[in-house]
């Protein structure tokens, strides 16, 4: 069997005897957990190098922090194109598409828009660019919207906003694009050097489900809301901090069928503790840690504890 740390096995018959009758009970187990799992990312990240690299690794031999006009928009037409997915090696058909089938162009959205919107869509197979149809045509909405919001370059989103992530992040919704994509492009700008300040993590599927499995003892019913406030309770200096090792452990062994026996946080995951021990957590801890006024409080004050001291 597993060997736990001492916090968490003293953490075990808490969370299989927790009442929902009990609210202290409840502010014990939730103060126990966050810290624990907390802990557990951070060692994760300073004991294995790849859980601290950023996916802007990836980009050190084309991109830097000083990006001409046609660096910013390839970059970004990658991004849109959900270089996370994994279905495809988006960074090679980005570069394929703008320097071999555009010439390199000054201007890469003005070369998508010139196209009608079925034009665009015709040349699904001939681009190349993304294996799901819908994911290319959604580029050609973009690209009418850098256009009319930011002259066709990418720059404009962060040129001006370089200390300030969430007016960057707003800007990019502007573009229609969803919150996980934007929230990526600003995480990636900020592993680039391009922008400073905290900002929270992507809060995607993945993201959700590794929270909700460590923390909850579940990894269905976390929101990327809910995902990205759990983070800003673990991080709360830069919740971006964890964004890698959370996409690292759901992508590696925190998938749909989870392989807890060879992940590296096993002894800190409230799921794994649970199936190695045969118990479940009780359901009001899950259904009241976002839900009820309590349970806000203890998380708040096991961000800053100094606040409920007097």
């Amino acid at each position: 069997m597993t060997q736990h740390t001492p916090r968490m096995a003293r953490l075990i018959p808490l969370m299989s005897s927790v009442s929902g009758q009990d609210p202290a009970e409840i502010s014990q187990v939730t103060g126990e957990v966050l810290q624990i799992v907390s802990d557990s990312l951070f060692r994760l990240t300073r004991e294995h190098p790849r859980f601290r690299a950023p996916d802007s690794f990836l980009l050190t031999d084309t991109f830097s922090s000083e990006m001409t006009r046609k660096e910013a928009n390839a970059f970004l037409c990658a991004c849109f194109l959900e270089y996370r997915s994994g279905k495809t090696d988006v960074w090679d058909n980005v570069v394929f598409f703008t320097e071999e089938v555009l010439d390199n162009p000054e201007s890469l959205w003005q070369e998508i828009v010139d196209h009608t919107q079925e034009g665009w869509d015709e040349r699904f197979f001939d681009y190349n660019l993304h294996p799901e149809p819908k994911i290319h045509s959604r580029l050609y909405t973009i690209a009418t919207l850098m256009i009319r919001f930011y002259a066709g370059d990418g720059r404009q989103i962060w040129i001006g906003y370089e200390q300030d992530p969430e007016s960057v992040y707003k800007r990019l919704l502007l573009l229609r694009i969803p919150r996980s994509i934007a929230c990526l492009i600003v995480g990636t700008l900020k592993d680039l050097g391009i922008i400073q300040g905290p900002f929270d993590i992507v809060g995607d599927i993945v993201d959700s489900r590794v929270l909700g499995r460590m923390i909850c003892g579940d990894g269905s019913g976390i929101t990327p809301m809910k995902a990205r406030r759990l983070a800003r309770m673990l991080s709360p200096e830069d919740p971006w901090d964890l964004d890698r090792p959370l996409y690292l452990i759901g992508s590696t062994w925190c998938g749909p069928g989870p392989k807890c026996r060879a992940c590296l946080v096993k002894h800190a995951c409230v799921f794994a503790v649970s199936e190695e021990l045969g118990i479940r957590p009780d359901p009001v801890f899950r259904d009241t840690l976002f839900g009820k006024k309590t349970i806000q409080k203890t998380l708040k004050q096991w961000q800053n504890p100094e606040i409920y001291d007097s």
